[in-house]
């Protein structure tokens, strides 16, 4: 993978066997940003715990608990998985799945109201953004970046 965002360009080599893990978190994010079924939400929660060291898969399962209350008016009791309410909670934890599975998330903007000539342009997500928690940064196809809400980009599926 060879990274070059306004500094030198440098390789990183990352090794994963095929694991039924990887395949299977996959699966789970392109399923996330098909749909808003608990049932995704659920099986990403259970893909965490596997995946992860128990500390940290909780650390990160309180994160997207915590986000759901607080950005998405999702009611979820201590411990649970919260309701899809929206798709952009879906879109951050398949995000995260990606992420984890050093994959890039690419994606198509929708529904902008103050930028609408950005609407069908496509980018990639490359962070949240620390002014905002309700945003996340998206490098544009001509290397700009766009600061824009989850719930105003979708997946796009490229290759499979």
């Amino acid at each position: 993978m060879q990274y070059s965002e306004d500094r030198p360009a440098f390789l990183v080599n990352t090794i994963h066997d095929f694991r039924d893990g990887l395949v299977r978190g996959a699966k789970i994010g392109k399923a996330l940003t098909a749909t808003t079924g608990a049932k995704d939400l659920a099986d990403a929660f259970a893909w965490f715990e596997s995946l992860l060291q128990k500390d940290q898969a909780q650390t990160l399962l309180q994160h997207i608990r915590q986000r759901a209350k607080s950005l998405h008016s999702s009611i979820t009791p201590d411990g649970s998985v919260p309701a899809p309410s929206q798709q952009a909670l879906n879109n951050e934890v398949a995000y995260i799945i990606f992420r984890n599975l050093c994959h890039e998330f690419d994606v198509r903007l929708t529904g902008l109201c103050s930028a609408v000539h950005l609407t069908g342009r496509e980018g990639v997500v490359r962070f949240q953004d620390p002014k905002s928690i309700e945003r996340w940064n998206i490098r544009m196809d001509d290397g700009t970046y766009v600061s824009v809400r989850a719930v105003n980009f979708e997946h796009i599926c490229r290759g499979g």
